[in-house]
Formats: structure tokens, C-alpha cells, sequence
């Protein structure tokens, strides 16, 4: 049996990338497009929707940039050991 844990950091930035996602490709946004209002930072409703979305997933992308999120845990890194003999012999 395998009991191979994923960290919780990582589950959370997964959860947050699906979700960050989903809502910028929700097609339900589409209902507003011939609407003058509601306005989000003084732009009509669709572009401010989709511009927090985009704010919100750099923001999470960041995070996991930082985090090194993807990535195994780094092995020690070996240093080259020096010939024997030196050189020339």
C-alpha cells in the first residue's frame, strides 16, 4: 500500500489553482454581457470579473513559485571528487 502524503501547502495551492480556474472560464459570466451594470473598479462587470480572477491566480502562482510547488524535496547535491593521479600522469 502506498502512504505517500502530499503536504498540505500543496494540496491548498492545487485547490486554489482549480478553483482560480474554474471561475475564470465560468461560462456563466456570460449573462452579463449586455449589461451596463454593476460596475467592478469602474469596469463594466465582465472585464472587472475576469481582471480580480486574474489578479487572484498570479497571486497563487506566486505562492507556489515561491514554495518551489512541484517539486520533490532536493537530494544533496554531490561534489565531483578530484582524479586520482593528478594530471598528466
Amino acid at each position: 500500500m502506498n502512504t505517500f502524503k502530499t503536504p498540505t501547502l500543496k494540496k491548498v495551492i492545487l485547490i486554489l489553482l482549480l478553483v482560480g480556474f474554474l471561475f475564470m472560464e465560468f461560462p456563466g459570466v456570460l449573462f452579463f454581457k449586455n449589461m451596463s451594470e454593476p460596475f467592478i473598479f469602474g469596469l463594466p462587470f465582465i472585464y472587472g470579473y475576469i481582471l480580480i480572477w486574474w489578479i487572484f491566480m498570479c497571486v497563487v502562482l506566486f505562492i507556489a513559485y515561491r514554495t518551489n510547488w512541484g517539486q520533490g524535496a532536493k537530494a544533496p547535491e554531490k561534489r565531483a571528487q578530484p582524479a586520482k593521479g593528478g594530471e598528466g600522469a
